[in-house]
């Protein structure tokens, strides 16, 4: 059963973030590649700016659950990321919570040659913290969290989910600086980080 809570009215830690990169996007973008979509929260919000979108992931449930909502500018594609024929060539490409689902290098790049020069690459994921030495980062994110159930409700998406990350916040910082030079990696407060690139034009 699909969700009716209008897209306005979500919110979550990824949510939460990914609305923060949206002005990141360029004004005159015209195309964007939604990355593991799952029920099309992110590609309906790119499709509200004018931007024609293609939205793929292999979850044919969460692509129906999708469709049930919006399609208007947005074409949903069943398919695997990493194998899948695209054109190439996007304004936009973004990838919430879903990076640790795949080889995180292997998806970097290949994120990277499928970007126009000048697109924008925008990422909100989750990782693992290293303890003993990311204890304090634990606390403030429970701290944080019970702080924000006070005033909202977390909406909890449907789509299939991997926990614990394979991956940690050091590992994706490293591939990152690797394979995107001059990228921004920001760990967040809420068990996400931020990850955004900018494809040089030249």
């Amino acid at each position: 059963m699909t969700d009716h809570t209008p897209d306005d009215q979500r919110r979550n830690h990824t949510i939460d973030y990914f609305r923060g990169l949206l002005p990141l996007i360029p004004a005159g973008a015209s195309t964007a590649l939604d990355i593991g979509c799952g029920e099309g929260f992110a590609a309906r919000a790119l499709a509200a700016r004018g931007v024609e979108v293609t939205a793929i992931d292999l979850d044919a449930p969460s692509l129906a659950l999708a469709r049930e909502q919006d399609t208007a500018g947005i074409t949903y594609v069943e398919a695997d990321f990493m194998t899948a024929d695209l054109p190439g060539g996007y304004d936009v490409i973004t990838m919430l919570a879903v990076l640790h689902h795949l080889p995180v290098e292997e998806a970097l790049a290949r994120a990277k040659s499928l970007l126009a020069p000048g697109g924008v690459l925008l990422v909100v994921g989750l990782a693992a913290s290293e303890l003993p030495k990311d204890g304090f980062r634990e606390l403030a994110a429970v701290v944080a969290h019970q702080a924000g159930r006070l005033t909202h409700k977390q909406w909890e998406q449907p789509s299939p989910t991997v926990w614990p990350p394979p991956v940690t916040y050091s590992q994706v910082k490293d591939a990152a600086a690797s394979i995107l030079p001059g990228s921004s990696f920001k760990r967040r407060v809420k068990w996400r980080y931020t990850l955004t690139w900018v494809k040089p034009t030249v």
